[in-house]
């Protein structure tokens, strides 16, 4: 395992350099999501051929390599490093273009960016690997909402977040995320009391997610029933 280890450090490191070596990260392929979707040079697959027989001596498998890269994309994009991050994601689903996993990086990375539209087409990809995902379908369906909320407000923006929301909970019942945004949709929907309802059952889940710019917005349509939230705040008492 040790020499499996250094080998793999070896061939992030060369993969490293070479990217450090291209143009400029705004217009660099290697870092867009599947290398941009563009066809490669002679040159350029000869170098893929060489990174994948690199890899096929380093690791048991090009899945195991391709997990490996993959951790190494979350600890770049944790560090808010997303170019860095998408290139390691890359080589990932290089070695294994059936990686969900990368799908799925590739639309928080595009969705943090901005890129919703573009997020939403790669959280499908990732769907159609694993469609009953519950944090993926949350993540699909966040992206939705932020299309509505940020945009001309189209009903089949909302229904669609409502949509992979209801299929995340059923999913997993416990998930606080999915919760938290179907109370948004309700909001949207100006059905305050439910709302409400599916914001306290996220919140006694897990009340990291909860932005209390929202809860402020609600508190302004109605206040909060359980009496819980007061202007966005939380009151000092407990159920």
């Amino acid at each position: 395992m040790k020499k499996l280890l250094l080998a793999a450090v070896a061939i992030f490191c060369a993969t490293s350099i070479s990217f450090a070596q291209e143009q400029p990260a705004e217009q660099n392929p290697q870092v867009l999501p599947m290398f941009g979707g563009k066809a490669k040079t002679e040159e350029q697959q000869k170098k893929d051929e060489k990174f994948l027989t690199s890899c096929d001596k380093s690791f048991a498998s090009r899945q195991e390599a391709s997990s490996f890269f993959m951790e190494r994309g979350w600890e770049y994009m944790n560090e808010g490093q997303l170019d860095t991050a998408v290139y390691r994601f890359n080589l990932a689903w290089l070695l294994n273009p059936d990686n969900k996993d990368t799908h799925w990086a590739f639309g928080l990375v595009t969705s943090a960016k901005g890129q919703t539209e573009e997020a939403i087409i790669h959280y499908e990809k990732a769907l159609g690997y694993d469609p009953t995902n519950s944090l993926l379908l949350s993540d699909i369906a966040a992206t939705y909402l932020k299309v509505y909320s940020e945009g001309k407000k189209k009903k089949k923006d909302l229904k669609k977040a409502n949509k992979y929301l209801s299929e995340a909970i059923t999913a997993d019942t416990a998930n606080a995320f999915a919760l938290y945004n179907l109370s948004k949709v309700k909001f949207y929907e100006k059905k305050y009391s439910d709302a409400w309802d599916y914001l306290h059952k996220s919140r006694a889940i897990n009340m990291t997610q909860i932005d209390y710019n929202y809860i402020t917005e609600l508190t302004d349509q109605m206040p909060d029933p359980k009496g819980f939230f007061r202007s966005g705040i939380p009151t000092s008492s407990n159920e």
